[in-house]
């Protein structure tokens, strides 16, 4: 039957990328710190936040995202340092409140420090966070290593121009199988990101109030 044939080639076509896509993240990860620049100077570094609990305290994933961006501060890599990342409850602070904070207990002047607590997602990282990033000519986009893809392409997307790399750890988690969950999410993850971002592109030429073309980004 033609559609049936139809059906299954775009399946195909479908799984095939998928898989080539888990593959270019997972190699991505293990691969990018061999080539990671060590000598860099940027404008900004920008950590991108990696989940809170709701009572406020910041998952490991964020954590040791701002101790790097901490390391890279002190050693002199920009002059300023950014945290992105929303809030898990109504009642806490944003995880880029605690982000901040944390990078300021850890010798950071505060001078030096911007966050912004509204973003649910990448796309809402680098949205929200286009105030404070896009005087800057070259920024350094702080997160762990199977992110980073996903992220220089959504930097990009809303206007980046030279964005340097750095990992906070390859994976998530100390086993195995976390980071082969990972991988495989994020893979998903790249390609959805895709789709909302042209959907909210399209959503400009529409009556949508900004709040809730936003909020497609969620």
């Amino acid at each position: 039957m033609p559609l049936f044939r139809v059906l299954r080639t775009f399946l195909s076509w479908m799984v095939m990328i998928y898989l080539v896509t888990v593959m270019g993240v997972a190699g991505y990860a293990t691969l990018q710190p061999f080539w990671e620049p060590t000598d860099i100077k940027a404008d900004l570094i920008v950590v991108l936040g990696g989940g809170m609990s709701p009572r406020g305290s910041l998952h490991t994933s964020s954590t040791v995202r701002v101790d790097k961006g901490t390391a890279l501060f002190k050693a002199g890599v920009a002059p300023r340092i950014h945290f992105t990342g929303g809030l898990a409850s109504p009642n806490a602070p944003s995880a880029g409140q605690v982000m901040a904070e944390r990078a300021i207990k850890r010798g950071v002047p505060q001078s030096a420090t911007s966050f912004e607590g509204k973003s649910y997602s990448t796309l809402q990282n680098a949205l929200f966070s286009k105030p404070d990033w896009q005087d800057a000519d070259h920024i350094v986009l702080v997160t762990e290593g199977f992110h980073l893809p996903r992220s220089w392409a959504t930097f990009k997307a809303f206007g980046g121009k030279d964005i340097t790399l750095v990992h906070a750890r390859r994976f998530r988690g100390n086993r195995v199988m976390a980071g082969v969950k990972m991988t495989l999410r994020e893979a998903l993850a790249v390609w959805f990101n895709a789709g909302r971002f042209l959907v909210w592109k399209a959503a400009a030429y529409t009556d949508m109030p900004q709040d809730d073309r936003d909020a497609l980004l969620y």
